[in-house]
């Protein structure tokens, strides 16, 4: 269990047993939010203050990428199930897709949302979906980057 605190901590837990495994201040902003990747290897924060994506490996305690992407703050992410890529929903409505090995943000999806993205999720290697606060879910099509189907 990873949580994320608004002093910018975050907690790395054992479950069932909920002990703590690791404790680190990786910035003095709100961690809004937190994904592992498959392997349990890296952690992916998003904060929105600071417009950050923050991956970090918490066993040799470092950084594999620290950039900044959405123009008014990052709302949500998750890793594909490869853990490659890591796709962030932002304030301005956008989605993108980074890549968690070179660290760039290789497309911008054209927006389709009118107001912020709130959650994101990969139905599967090539399809991710995006909820917004605009009432719409959104399935994205990753190999011609274009939304196929609204909800």
């Amino acid at each position: 269990l990873v949580v994320g605190f608004s002093t910018g901590l975050f907690g790395l837990y054992e479950l069932p047993s909920v002990s703590n495994i690791h404790t680190l201040s990786l910035s003095h902003s709100t961690i809004g939010t937190v994904s592992i990747n498959p392997s349990a290897d890296w952690l992916a924060f998003g904060c929105p203050k600071t417009q950050q994506l923050l991956i970090w490996e918490w066993r040799s305690e470092t950084y594999i990428l620290k950039q900044s992407g959405h123009a008014y703050g990052m709302k949500c992410l998750a890793y594909s199930p490869d853990g490659i890529v890591v796709a962030t929903g932002g304030e301005d409505g956008t989605v993108k897709l980074w890549n968690s090995q070179s660290g760039f943000c290789y497309v911008t999806l054209p927006k389709t949302h009118t107001a912020a993205v709130t959650s994101i999720k990969f139905a599967n290697p090539t399809v991710v979906l995006s909820a917004s606060l605009d009432g719409t879910v959104r399935a994205h099509d990753l190999h011609r980057y274009r939304n196929f189907k609204t909800y």
